[in-house]
């Protein structure tokens, strides 16, 4: 997939596309719509059994949630060529911890301007145990009375976005977190389209799949999106509910002996030292490909001039893509860490060294090896610091 033309020359302004801002201002703007909340992390040595206690070996209190994770590792990677503009609910600007994760961001270069104050108790807050013998987490969240952000505060957001492109980037990518009702986050996907669609090319949206929603109320959803990244307990959960099944009297994909277009079988990128294996009974068995191509099934005709990808995260084991218009697959082995120290916000970094890999106008391929380099680095040390060496050369 080739990146959008005002996406390779920011500098050159195309009919009806704002002019970039001037100076050293970046040229560009991504929009990020995601959770926010403060993490309260207590490190124990292994996790303890019900009904006992024991004393954390470490307690921080930290800036957490998709949003929070993903736009500061998008910030370090774009490294001032793309301003990162987060955009979500907070109690009051002045709460507590809305203050605080607010300062963090801002720290941190990621714009908050296009937030919304929705009243409520404080700031949603995660509480996680984390066991330092496996590197494994249990998150256990709250909301504290604050609602999600309103469609119609979004639609206000991006039509602010576009308006303010001269002087705070001409907006190139928006990201959405399915948190809300298929029926919500459709409204926000037809503001963004219809906002984007002042711009002579197109800037890409991409949809984050992590809750069961009902396949049939997300397929109008996943039609306006360019980009999926969906998380391997959704994948696991429509499989459970017969995806595959269900779509069995959709129009079949052509396949080959092991269940794949006979030209179109997996490609599989050079794998680097510490790469997982792959996964055993052949890459075109894999749940995720198998739950990608019943989706492509599902979905059925795609829009006129849309050629989306669709990306399953797996794990241990790696990703792997769909490309919708042409059947191709890929798979991308994880890169594994000799230790395993912090798996928190691994996938979040996975989906901001992506959505970095293509907006610098990586392929497929490129953007999942981007994704397992960067996520591989991310979980062999605590925190999101010092990232952007994990990047691909190709796509500094």
């Amino acid at each position: 997939l080739l990146p959008h033309p005002h996406l390779r020359s920011p500098m050159v302004a195309a009919a009806g596309t704002p002019m970039p801002p001037p100076g050293g201002a970046p040229a560009q703007r991504i929009l990020f719509c995601a959770n926010l909340c403060v993490d309260h992390v207590c490190e124990v040595p292994t996790f303890p059994k019900e009904d006992s206690g024991q004393r954390a070996l470490d307690y921080r209190k930290a800036i957490g949630g998709n949003g929070a994770n993903s736009t500061r590792v998008l910030t370090q990677l774009r490294n001032g060529r793309s301003r990162v503009s987060w955009l979500g609910p907070v109690p009051r600007r002045d709460e507590p911890d809305a203050a605080f994760v607010l300062g963090e961001l801002e720290a941190a270069g990621v714009d908050v301007e296009l937030l919304e104050e929705v009243g409520g108790d404080g700031l949603p807050s995660s509480f996680i145990l984390a066991s330092r013998d496996t590197a494994a987490r249990t998150i256990v969240s709250a909301r504290r009375g604050t609602r999600e952000m309103s469609a119609e505060h979004f639609a206000a957001a991006a039509g602010r976005a576009f308006a303010e492109g001269a002087t705070m980037g001409v907006p190139c990518w928006c990201h959405l977190e399915c948190r809300q009702s298929p029926a919500v986050m459709l409204k926000m996907a037809t503001s963004w389209h219809a906002e984007a669609s002042s711009l002579a090319a197109h800037p890409p949206l991409s949809l984050e799949l992590e809750k069961n929603w009902d396949l049939d109320e997300l397929m109008p959803l996943l039609r306006l999106c360019d980009h999926l990244l969906i998380d391997q307990g959704f994948a696991e959960l429509q499989l459970a509910d017969n995806i595959l099944q269900r779509c069995h009297d959709a129009k079949e994909l052509p396949s080959g002996p092991d269940g794949t277009p006979p030209s179109k079988r997996p490609k599989l990128s050079s794998a680097p030292e510490g790469a997982a294996a792959a996964p055993v009974g052949g890459l075109g068995q894999h749940p995720a490909l198998r739950f990608l191509r019943a989706l492509r099934r599902a979905v059925g005709e795609l829009p006129d001039g849309r050629s989306p990808c669709w990306v399953c995260t797996w794990g241990k084991s790696g990703s792997f893509a769909l490309e919708a218009a042409s059947g191709e697959t890929f798979f991308q082995p994880a890169i594994l860490q000799e230790k395993a120290v912090d798996s928190v916000g691994a996938g979040d970094t996975f989906i901001a060294s992506y959505l970095h890999a293509r907006i610098a106008g990586a392929g497929t391929q490129a953007a999942l090896a981007c994704g397992a380099a960067v996520a591989g680095r991310k979980v062999g040390q605590v925190g999101f610091a010092n990232l952007r060496s994990a990047v691909p050369q190709a796509l500094e």
